[in-house]
């Protein structure tokens, strides 16, 4: 599969569906704050999870890669939040929306990623 194909086909739904489930739950809720998160702090870091989970090697038992995949976007996630948090640049609650986010693109994406290896 060429790489932007791999690309559209993991990383596209790991920002759309994020976003799209929390714009919905703003709009129902009212919920101004959580508008502005849907297409940012929640779906950003889904698609930057997936991105990395999907060029990650491949191999072991999807169980495994799935755990993998959650600590290691968690890990990520909460690292770039605390950068952000301590520099100023964000409030605190970008760990509620990042941290979930990045953990459940990687998780999905190392689900629906196939055992093969990579073609080069």
């Amino acid at each position: 599969m060429p790489r932007a194909t791999v690309i559209a086909a993991n990383v596209v739904p790991a920002y759309v569906m994020p976003a799209a489930m929390s714009y919905v739950s703003a709009l129902l809720l009212a919920d101004h704050r959580l508008a502005a998160a849907a297409l940012t702090t929640i779906a950003v870091p889904s698609a930057i999870a997936a991105l990395a989970v999907t060029f990650a090697p491949r191999g072991g038992r999807r169980v495994v890669r799935m755990l993998v995949a959650a600590v290691l976007c968690a890990a990520a996630a909460a690292a770039g939040c605390l950068a952000l948090v301590h520099t100023g640049l964000a409030e605190s609650t970008l760990f509620l929306d990042a941290v979930p986010s990045a953990v459940l693109g990687g998780v999905i994406t190392a689900a629906r990623t196939s055992n093969r290896k990579k073609n080069s």
